[in-house]
């Protein structure tokens, strides 16, 4: 399993995807329950200022690795994530490019 090739310079959000299922019945009582036993964690890349070669490896990394799951460390923690939307770079000046990526954790299925 391969690993993340770039650590993010600056930005990383970190959201806890948590769905319930919920049942309203006719006498007005509700039933909640958890989709899964735990939530999945999202998380949101930002780079920015990055080079045209760490561009061509976040690129070429996102065309091997689109639909398999992958290692990414934060926080001295390793998860096993896929890509959860398309990566967005954009050219921010000549040579200098900034990069955006949504990973979710990929256990179960």
């Amino acid at each position: 399993m391969e690993t993340f090739p770039l650590k993010p310079d600056v930005e990383i959000e970190k959201e806890y995807i948590d769905p319930v299922i919920a049942v309203t019945f006719e006498n007005g009582v509700e039933q909640i329950r958890q989709r899964w036993s735990r939530p999945k964690i999202l998380f949101r890349l930002h780079f920015a200022n990055i080079s045209s070669e760490d561009r061509n490896s976040l690129e070429s990394f996102y065309q091997r690795n689109r639909f398999k799951p992958f290692q990414f460390t934060y926080e001295s923690q390793t998860y096993t994530v896929r890509f959860n939307s398309p990566l967005k770079t954009k050219q921010i000046a000549p040579l200098l490019f900034s990069a955006t990526a949504e990973l979710i954790e990929a256990w179960g299925g």
